[in-house]
């Protein structure tokens, strides 16, 4: 079988958050990267945000701190997987089981 890139669907909505200022904003989905884009910001290269957002959402990204941009970083990475939950733990999430007697 031969993987056909065509083929292949993967979420792209926008993602939208509120700022510090309570506008919101979208950024495009982490989805729509190209492959050199994706790999720049894995290397921390803050330029590819310019790229791909408009002046007001990477004004209002900038005028974050770097723990409130980590969280944003979390949710958008989650919304490209479609999970709509930004940083849930992957375990824990169940209720408890009883133990047997």
């Amino acid at each position: 079988m031969t993987f056909d890139a065509r083929k292949i669907s993967v979420p792209n909505s926008p993602f939208e958050f509120i700022g510090l200022d309570g506008q919101t904003y979208a950024i495009p989905n982490i989805n729509t990267l190209s492959g050199a884009q994706a790999k720049r910001l894995r290397e921390n290269d803050e330029s590819v945000l310019a790229e791909i957002c408009d002046a007001d959402t990477f004004d209002a990204i900038d005028a974050m701190t770097v723990g409130v941009q980590a969280e944003l970083s979390k949710a958008w990475v989650a919304h490209g997987q479609g999970t709509g939950k930004a940083g849930s733990p992957s375990r824990g999430t169940s209720s408890p089981r009883r133990r047997r007697r």
